[in-house]
């Protein structure tokens, strides 16, 4: 009999286990985990499914680019099969990009079909930013919101809630877009280990969250850096793990805690490392709260 990595080792597979009195947010990953195993063909993306079912966990975020060759249907198909996963998407979009839209659009009602609760996490734009290392001019926010608006009206109409992610960007223009949209579908995929790494104005993890409220976040993208650098597992590092779970179950987070460690060959025994780092400093096997 095969045994869970979640909610304790002595949890079999077969069968579902009941949600736990107090548990209010959901641990999974992302595919993208596994870029580089699916790129060398030494996983595919029903073994990915496979493996969060028998560990346990309760959430899929399909990235784009991280799925094989699936297009809608096989992905419509494939999340149907796995009742208790909670499959969301996620795309690398370009706001800035006039033929954005007609993408966006696209994954917008595949995000509806993959989940009673969809979620799909948005860019804003980050070439600017990446190649140019500096932030967005007044001008360029304004059409970033715009477009933003257009996807959020179109992502009302099938229920599909909206994640911008703090990429490269300064919270502070994460927040600005937000705020200049105005729907309640439109929120933040916060990724505290952005913001020590790749965003062009550092920011301490726990005082950005500070400037969001629950009803903000949409979905919460964890990893680990050290000095600044993503780890291919989670560990002691630049962000305080526990504090950042803390302060979201205070908040009174319900959403999914999607792990995102860096992409390396082994990619399986960094997550099932990173869970025991984080059952460690609990002293229990997840759900913690």
């Amino acid at each position: 009999m095969n045994h869970r990595l979640l909610r304790g080792i002595a949890v079999p597979t077969d069968g579902v286990a009941e949600r736990q009195q107090g548990e209010i947010m959901k641990l999974g990953f992302t595919t993208a985990v596994f870029d580089k195993e699916l790129e060398d063909k030494e996983v595919t993306l029903q073994d990915i499914v496979d493996f969060a079912k028998e560990n346990g966990f309760e959430a899929i975020e399909l990235r784009e680019g991280c799925v094989e060759d699936y297009d809608g249907e096989a992905l419509r198909q494939l999340t149907q099969r796995y009742k208790n996963i909670h499959f969301t998407y996620a795309i690398k979009n370009n706001c800035l990009d006039e033929r954005d839209e007609q993408k966006v659009k696209g994954a917008i009602h595949l995000s509806a079909s993959l989940s009673g609760e969809p979620i799909l996490r948005l860019v804003a734009d980050g070439g600017i930013i990446k190649s140019e290392k500096r932030r967005y001019t007044s001008q360029e926010k304004d059409r970033i919101g715009s477009r933003l608006k257009t996807y959020a009206d179109i992502a009302s109409r099938h229920g599909v809630m909206l994640g911008l992610e703090n990429a490269r960007e300064p919270m502070e223009d994460i927040k600005y877009l937000i705020d200049q949209v105005g729907s309640t579908l439109m929120g933040v995929t916060f990724d505290p280990g952005n913001l020590t790494s790749i965003a062009i104005e550092k920011e301490n993890p726990l005082k950005a969250l500070e400037s969001l409220r629950v009803s903000e976040i949409k979905l919460v993208h964890l990893k680990q850096t050290i000095n600044g650098e993503p780890q291919t597992h989670i560990t002691q590092g630049d962000i305080d793990i526990k504090k950042l779970l803390d302060r979201l179950n205070g908040m009174g987070y319900e959403g999914i805690v999607c792990l995102e460690p860096k992409p390396a060959k082994g990619c399986r025994d960094g997550i099932k490392s990173s869970i025991e780092y984080m059952n460690k400093l609990y002293g229990k096997s997840w759900p913690y709260f």
